[in-house]
């Protein structure tokens, strides 16, 4: 049971310090006049790594290592944004108010754009793709927009992030679900298939919800994703993946993942304007879920997932930012950042 970085990688540290090595030597890489940044396609990882290290606006002399938290927007992301901001605001005396499209509200544009830009980049279509504002907010309108009786089960680990088990113990407190959680230090102990059989174990005909993160944000455990995805549906259980550590610093194929939903936090390893999430949602399992936060388009199930971004006025300008985050880490290369994250891993570990 290996993945496309091996078995050695699922105790790796995660790629905790994506520029940590970044120099001021590279000359292989470039920013082009209209200050887009692009890398040679000869150019060795450590050039090319030290050209985008010199994109970030805080000091050259420090090493970023919280990218987990809270990522540092490169200028073009910046810009992108800060621009996009500006001309709203000089247009604003023009925009079209009785259509949706071209409206400065994203809670209610459908965004096909970049709805199917993100879902290019994790393997989806348009209308599997949600905008939010991050994988905590996705969570919630996963978990509550289930059904719930009492006695249904929600399975996750003991390493799960705040954002994605609260929503479910919330949903324990108020209509009698049970959530069980897996003690995954023993199960990593033996590894990726120890994982697989903890899960295993602890299903039940009640199992509702398997919940996991794909790479842990405490110790950076990596979960045999697609394994525990396949074991949820021959279960018949509804899986839902936490990527917020992963989209940026992994590829990320959902489809390939088979997993029922996915939810992630574009702000931290793709380098995205903070405020910006994704929530995907197979489209044959949609119907089951109810929409949460609504206005509206909220019951309009043609639209797909658009009836996830039913939350008003929000500001268009993260969007555009966003997009430009998804252009800068497809220059990088999502393969050489897991490649160099390992490196530097590895490094750290066995230094």
């Amino acid at each position: 049971m290996t993945d496309s970085l091996g078995r050695r990688a699922f105790l790796s540290l995660s790629g905790s310090a994506v520029l940590l090595a970044a120099s001021r030597t590279g000359v292989h890489a470039e920013v082009t006049d209209n200050r887009r940044f692009a890398a040679y396609a000869g150019a060795d990882d450590a050039e090319v790594f030290a050209a985008a290290r010199r994109e970030f606006l805080f000091p050259p002399d420090i090493a970023y290592c919280n990218t987990g938290t809270l990522g540092a927007m490169p200028r073009e992301v910046l810009e992108a944004q800060t621009n996009e901001l500006r001309r709203l605001e000089v247009e604003l005396p023009n925009w079209p108010y009785y259509t949706q499209i071209g409206a400065p509200l994203t809670g209610y544009q459908p965004r096909e754009d970049i709805r199917a830009d993100v879902g290019s980049f994790i393997g989806a279509d348009m209308d599997e793709i949600a905008l939010t504002q991050n994988a905590t907010m996705s969570m919630n309108f996963l978990a509550n927009g289930m059904t719930w009786s009492a006695g249904d089960e929600i399975l996750f680990t003991d390493q799960e992030h705040g954002g994605s088990f609260g929503p479910f113990q919330l949903m324990a407190k108020r209509y009698g679900a049970v959530v069980r959680e897996i003690d995954l230090d023993a199960a990593v102990a033996n590894g990726p298939d120890g994982v697989l059989q903890a899960f295993a174990d602890a299903i039940t005909p009640r199992t509702k919800v398997i919940m996991f993160s794909q790479i842990t944000s405490s110790f950076g455990h990596r979960l045999p994703t697609k394994e525990l995805c396949q074991l949820a549906r021959d279960r018949g259980i509804f899986s839902i993946v936490d990527g917020a550590q992963v989209l940026g610093q992994l590829p990320v194929d959902v489809k390939d993942l088979d997993c029922d939903a996915y939810v992630s936090s574009p702000h931290k390893w793709l380098l995205a304007p903070k405020g910006t999430g994704i929530l995907y949602i197979d489209r044959s399992r949609q119907e089951e879920l109810w929409a949460t936060l609504v206005s509206y388009n909220y019951d309009s199930r043609e639209d797909g997932a658009f009836r996830f971004m039913q939350y008003g006025t929000g500001s268009p300008a993260m969007l555009t930012g966003f997009r430009a985050a998804l252009d800068f880490n497809r220059q990088l290369g999502t393969e050489r950042i897991a490649r160099w994250n390992h490196a530097m891993s590895t490094q750290l570990h066995e230094g």
